[in-house]
């Protein structure tokens, strides 16, 4: 399984530049403006889920999906997100009161209530680790270690990969290349000590573990909803698909990177 140059050259680029804009958007802008950043991202790959899932023939409430995965990085500064997410669900059976079509109504109730939850909710956990005592570098640190151990999970694969991982939901991924990609992001944690010099390296590298094998599992989920729609791509970024191809792997590990931080190391 090579690697095409013209796809590689397409990869690189749209990459280069969503880490300029990443890298600015981090470190040398007010906390708000993130949020706005947030938004945005959450928008645009909510949209493209829902527009997945229309492609079922599943009727979604789209637009009032939109609102609510709108408010939910929010909470970051009004933290009543059960409250919100109890409202959520009233408010999506109450529109369906309105509509003809019983049979599709749990249907439509599920799929759009899970896709707030699957790529708002998650992702608005990016906006809680940016305000925490140096949330700047502890996004960079997630963002870093995501992103390097996909980037070896697809190079070792294309370069060594011969066991597929899961046939079935993304045939071209392999045994070697998560394996490859999960000793990359372990890698990237433990080098991350560079800037956070006051986490210890034995965190980092639990933490280099925890999110290598968790942005896998999120980015086979991601797969696992394209092929049972038949998709290849959620949009269409030269050489990385859409914006929710981007986040995919961001998605379960944003959640998990906070809690452990408050948690675990108890960072307030």
């Amino acid at each position: 399984m090579g690697i095409s140059k013209k796809n590689l050259t397409k990869r690189l680029s749209s990459s280069a530049v969503i880490i300029t804009i990443a890298y600015f958007v981090i470190f040398h802008v007010p906390v708000y403006v993130f949020l706005v950043a947030v938004e945005a991202f959450v928008l645009v790959a909510l949209h493209e889920f829902f527009t997945i899932a229309e492609k079922k023939d599943i009727a979604v409430n789209k637009k009032l999906g939109l609102v609510f995965g709108a408010m939910l990085p929010l909470c970051v500064y009004f933290p009543y997100e059960p409250i919100l997410v109890a409202a959520m669900l009233i408010v999506l059976f109450l529109v369906n009161f309105k509509q003809p079509q019983r049979s599709s109504s749990i249907v439509n109730v599920a799929v759009t209530f899970f896709g707030i939850l699957y790529v708002a909710w998650f992702f608005s956990f990016l906006a809680k680790i940016r305000c925490v005592p140096y949330g700047p570098q502890w996004v960079c640190f997630l963002i870093f270690v995501i992103k390097m151990g996909d980037a070896g999970a697809y190079f070792i694969g294309s370069k060594f990969g011969k066991t597929q991982l899961t046939k079935y939901i993304s045939p071209n991924k392999t045994v070697e290349g998560a394996i490859g990609g999960l000793m990359v992001a372990i890698l990237s944690a433990m080098i991350s000590k560079m800037y956070l010099p006051h986490i210890e390296l034995l965190q980092l590298g639990l933490l280099g573990i925890l999110l290598g094998v968790v942005a896998q599992i999120g980015d086979l989920a991601e797969s696992l909803i394209k092929r049972d729609v038949g998709v290849k791509d959620s949009g269409a970024i030269p050489g990385l698909g859409g914006i929710l191809d981007v986040l995919d792997s961001l998605l379960f590990t944003a959640p998990l990177l906070f809690y452990y931080l408050t948690v675990v190391l108890r960072i307030q």
